[in-house]
């Protein structure tokens, strides 16, 4: 009898510790991002529709990956309706079908930017940029590794985001087309800074415009090649981007490296959001 107890305690100890060290391991998964940006990449999973209804699906390929290659990552772009104007989040899902990556831009009537909210499970990180209400602020905040940092910089010039850069070149497409040259800020929180970048018509043939954002800083440049948006000229839709994506790509090393990408986009909406 005293044999069974030992070995029902010992059963027992057992199963508590390995409870214990799963819940040690998914702490340790999650403790580098803010705990709300964590919740809310789990309630995305859970719902999509939280986010919005889908305005396109993109397929996210390397940037010279030959015919039939599959996707490294897919996301969505949904948009939210909100009372003062629009969220629009993009979703990055892993080859497994896992939420990675929000980035949702919080945009105005006229469609200008208010702020940038930013959860990312691939790197455990996530933070914002919010544009002050007289528009000369973006108060920046990034955690990363359970520590977070903020910053405060000046823009002179309108503020985009991965989720409204292709919204701001329709927005100026006639001016654009025109030959005028667009300046802007792209917020980057993880770096709690923005980059200036000069949007521009590049080409037009075989039916469809091109815009490209160049980085407006040589140094910069040396990092980041143009960011090029290919739309059908008769409907406006976007059918293709090249240029950096916000997922990383895992290098034989098991270390993720920045991924310069083709994104190749499926309408499941009339019109752009």
């Amino acid at each position: 009898m005293t044999r069974r107890r030992q070995a029902l305690s010992t059963g027992l100890m057992a199963l508590a510790l390995a409870r214990l060290d799963a819940r040690a391991n998914a702490g340790a998964a999650a403790i580098g991002m803010a705990p709300a940006a964590a919740q809310r990449l789990d309630a995305l999973d859970a719902n999509p529709a939280l986010a919005g209804d889908v305005v396109y699906w993109g397929e996210v390929f390397p940037m010279a990956a030959p015919a039939g290659t599959a996707a490294l990552y897919r996301y969505a772009r949904r948009v939210l309706t909100q009372p003062a104007g629009l969220s629009a989040a993009h979703l990055t899902y892993g080859a497994d079908g896992r939420l990675l990556i929000e980035e949702r831009v919080s945009l105005s009537e006229r469609r200008s930017f208010q702020r940038l909210d930013v959860a990312n499970r691939q790197t455990l990180e996530s933070g914002s940029a919010v544009l002050s209400p007289d528009g000369r602020q973006l108060h920046f905040s990034w955690t990363s590794a359970g520590t977070t940092r903020t910053s405060v910089e000046a823009v002179d010039a309108p503020v985009v985001a991965g989720p409204s850069l292709h919204g701001t070149m329709l927005q100026h497409w006639d001016t654009l087309r025109a030959g005028e040259v667009l300046r802007v800020r792209l917020a980057v929180p993880s770096r709690l800074e923005s980059h200036g970048f000069d949007i521009r018509l590049s080409q037009e043939a075989d039916g469809h415009t091109v815009f490209s954002a160049t980085p407006a800083s040589w140094l910069v440049r040396l990092a980041v090649a143009p960011l090029r948006a290919t739309f059908d000229t008769a409907t406006r839709s976007l059918v293709r981007y090249e240029g950096r994506v916000p997922p990383m790509q895992a290098r034989d090393n098991g270390k993720l490296a920045a991924l310069d990408a083709r994104v190749l986009y499926t309408p499941q909406a009339n019109g752009y959001r």
